[in-house]
């Protein structure tokens, strides 16, 4: 498996790695707003939107564990076809694909 930007970043740059991780731990933590469920859930989309598969799975991954379902993730996944279309639906359903069969194995 190749090495996450956030890594690479780490290594390269960890001044600028550890205000971004700062900015971003940040972020997440005083939204209140929404619960963190539907945060993950709205990233997942934009993530298909963009068609980035490690951003779709990590996400998929954060919306689980943060209390969303399957059938949750799967109707977040659907919606992204009014928007992105078929080939945004695509790539998210073949990198859901493992996940959600590694989730039923446990």
């Amino acid at each position: 498996m190749a090495r996450n930007h956030w890594t690479i970043l780490g290594e390269l740059d960890p001044e600028l790695n550890d205000k971004i991780t700062a900015w971003r731990t940040q972020l997440v933590n005083d939204n209140t707003k929404l619960e963190r469920k539907y945060r993950e859930l709205i990233n997942v989309a934009m993530a298909c939107i963009l068609k980035q598969e490690p951003v779709i799975l990590a996400h998929a991954k954060l919306a689980y564990q943060n209390g969303a379902t399957k059938d949750e993730i799967l109707g977040t996944v659907e919606q992204v076809l009014t928007m992105g279309g078929f080939p945004s639906f695509r790539m998210a359903m073949l990198t859901l694909d493992e996940f959600f069969h590694e989730e039923e194995q446990k």
